[in-house]
């Protein structure tokens, strides 16, 4: 290596073989060029590292790496702290292991549980004086969702383990406007969040708009339709409002939880079988409108990749108002209906106006082109190294 070669080092312990993909690319190509002269080499399973390589074969100087996942002996949960914390000591040594000897820029955990957070999070200076970016998903907005009642699993969570500050070095990164305020105001004390809006490939975009007043509207909930995730509330709204002029759908996959649901009234139901990206954004761009039925208060601490695809689609949006939409809209501008309970959102759809929704969906696709252009990997970039370079300083 080069004397004057910087490196990026990115830990991928959590996602799966397909999980994630698409945010990992994304997040590559910012670093790439954010960092254009730097090796990066990213680690995580094989069969995930196998699945991204040719993702980013365009990119140069990106090294890819196998390596051991976040795992609890004896298939014992991650929740619970004991196991859990010894599984993040074992991510801490190979990520100690593989920067040993390295002229590091920067490393990454792409995905923050509890565990990682108090064993790699709060321990890093121990292991390299290179600052380092936690990667927040969905974790903390889950864990909003559910707090085990057990007092000690309850305060080695991650809404408890947030409250504790991390080192000067280290840095979570939340990927949408409004959860760095979430954060700080369930922990004060935290102040080492910053924040990379949720990168958005050109690759996927699609300007193609059906007709917004030629047949049924079409309204859509994106992703693994878990209760988690609202698809009960969204299967009961569609029988709510069923009307001629109205089409629900279901694009992704079926969940165990919600498999017993009456989906008779929808379009299309949830598959199956796993989607390809391919075909999932193809149904995403023959919709008109993506519903978010998950409370809002998991939104507060969650870049959601269901909003992510509908700005990549020009989807306008009904959901339920929460400060990262709150945020959105104050930055881009008005990007769908927003309401404030279920009943507000039962009525809204059961009498929604299909002229209504074409004379406003103008403004609200250009407020979504707005926001997708910010959101290009290459428009991220300069912003995002000057955080990295402020940390290093």
């Amino acid at each position: 290596m080069a004397a004057d070669l910087r490196e990026i080092a990115l830990f991928d312990f959590i996602s799966h073989e397909t999980m994630h993909l698409p945010f990992n690319e994304e997040y590559l190509r910012v670093l790439r060029a954010a960092f254009p002269a730097d090796l990066i080499v990213f680690r995580a399973r094989a069969g995930h590292v196998a699945n991204l390589r040719p993702r980013v074969a365009d990119l140069p100087d990106i090294e890819f790496e196998a390596c051991e996942p976040f795992t609890v002996p004896f298939g014992m949960s991650g929740h619970k702290p004991l196991v859990g914390r010894w599984a993040a000591h074992g991510c801490r040594r190979i990520m100690a292991e593989a920067i040993a000897g390295r002229p590091l820029r920067l490393a990454v955990l792409l995905g923050t549980d509890a565990n990682l957070y108090a064993v790699v999070g709060r321990h890093w200076p121990a292991i390299s004086p290179a600052p380092l970016h936690m990667i927040l998903h969905g974790q903390l907005g889950d864990a909003m969702i559910w707090r085990s009642r057990n007092p000690i699993t309850r305060a080695a969570d991650l809404v408890s383990q947030v409250q504790h500050p991390l080192p000067p070095s280290v840095s979570l990164v939340a990927l949408e406007l409004g959860v760095k305020e979430a954060i700080a105001a369930i922990a004060p004390a935290n102040r080492a969040i910053v924040t990379l809006e949720h990168p958005i490939l050109p690759s996927e975009w699609s300007d193609d708009l059906p007709p917004a007043n030629n047949g049924a509207l079409k309204i859509a909930f994106l992703g693994n339709a878990r209760r988690s995730k609202g698809f009960e509330f969204f299967a009961n709204l569609a029988r709510a409002s069923d009307r001629p002029d109205l089409s629900f759908e279901s694009i992704g996959v079926s969940a165990p939880d919600t498999d017993h649901l009456d989906v008779a009234v929808l379009a299309r139901k949830p598959s199956r079988i796993s989607m390809s990206r391919h075909d999932y954004l193809d149904a995403v761009r023959a919709i008109d409108l993506v519903c978010l039925p998950l409370h809002g208060r998991a939104y507060d601490f969650t870049a959601s990749g269901t909003v992510a695809d509908a700005v990549s689609a020009l989807k306008p949006l009904v959901a339920f108002r929460n400060r990262t939409l709150d945020a959105i809209v104050e930055r881009y501008g008005p990007i769908g209906w927003l309401v404030d309970s279920e009943t507000e959102l039962f009525y809204l759809v059961s009498t929604v106006d299909v002229r209504a929704f074409a004379e406003l969906r103008p403004r609200w696709v250009a407020n979504l082109k707005k926001m997708r252009e910010v959101r290009r990997p290459e428009a991220l970039a300069a912003g995002y190294a000057a955080l990295i370079s402020d940390a290093a300083n």
